[in-house]
């Protein structure tokens, strides 16, 4: 059906308020040429007007491209359903941050009172991206700020996105881990400015949860992430034999004119080959005794292997 645009209203309870204005231009601009490809879907509102059920930002661009009438699907529906269809296509269509989608969600929930469990179920969104998405709300609007649109991380959590942002599921694994709110915050910046994927900044997050002191925070957000570095495993090791006082901490930010004994990175990558040599090597010995001749023919195969692999390393570090 063909509408007046000046017939068309937005909806008191619309999904969007606020786009970016490029993006705004660029897509009046591409309908001004090539026509409105997807239409809009309004609703009667009784006095021969139409409210907006799915499409401000169409409508918004079409005004500012100098049309006056546009194709629109017109049906006659119930404020719930208004809110389900436009949370829905926005969610697909409109290139929604996850934060407008998080607020989208509340307020599906605030007027209806279904659970997550119940969106999900309708068909909104799985359920688990509906409470990765709300948990959102719960941040800082600096946090909030750092989130872009993308991918939640899947299963691997290896998703990185545009430098300076982070995902959903860079949050959800950075409040898994249970540091505080501050501390959360910062593991997310050097998240954001440095590119980490959902996984390395939960090890990150892990790694100062560990922290013996302050400084030793400090520090550990100072360094660039380095997974010898920024292992939890290795920071808890560490305190128990030096406490606070680990001199590792202690010192400055390494420079070029720094002995490289004293960097970090040559500390910790030295500490992971020594505890491998004098701890690992000789629990493998223990465990592989206990199995059969072909076994242990195997494993050894591929310790010669490794063997080969690490002398060629050697040569390439040491060139």
């Amino acid at each position: 059906m063909i509408i007046k645009l000046s017939d068309i209203k937005s909806s008191p309870k619309a999904i969007r308020t606020t786009w970016e204005e490029e993006a705004l231009d660029q897509l009046a601009q591409s309908i001004k040429e090539n026509g409105l490809i997807v239409p809009i879907k309004v609703r009667p509102d009784g006095n021969g007007k139409y409210e907006i059920v799915y499409g401000h930002r169409r409508v918004k661009a079409m005004r500012r491209a100098g049309i006056t009438e546009t194709e629109a699907i017109v049906e006659g529906i119930d404020d719930t359903r208004v809110l389900v269809e436009a949370l829905i296509e926005n969610v697909h269509r409109e290139d929604m941050t996850p934060l407008d989608i998080a607020k989208a969600l509340y307020t599906l929930q605030e007027e209806t009172g279904w659970s997550q469990k119940e969106m999900a179920r309708r068909g909104i969104m799985p359920v688990q991206t509906i409470s990765r998405t709300m948990s959102l709300l719960r941040e800082t609007p600096h946090v909030q700020s750092l989130v872009a649109r993308g991918e939640t991380g899947g299963k691997s959590g290896g998703t990185r996105v545009t430098s300076g942002q982070v995902t959903p599921f860079h949050v959800e694994v950075t409040r898994a881990v249970g540091i505080e709110a501050n501390d959360r915050q910062q593991v997310l910046e050097k998240a954001a400015s440095e590119g980490l994927t959902a996984v390395q900044t939960r090890r990150l997050a892990e790694t100062i949860k560990a922290a013996p002191s302050g400084e030793a925070k400090k520090k550990l957000l100072e360094w660039r992430f380095d997974p010898m570095i920024h292992d939890p495993d290795r920071v808890k090791a560490r305190a128990k034999i030096y406490g606070v006082r680990d001199p590792m901490y202690m010192e400055a930010k390494p420079g070029a004119e720094t002995d490289w004994r004293n960097t970090p990175e040559a500390k910790a990558l030295i500490e992971n080959i020594q505890w491998v040599q004098r701890d690992r090597l000789i629990a493998w010995k223990t465990s592989s005794a206990r199995l059969p001749q072909e076994a242990r023919q195997h494993i050894a195969r591929l310790i010669r292997k490794l063997a080969y692999d690490l002398e060629a390393l050697a040569d390439q570090i040491e060139a």
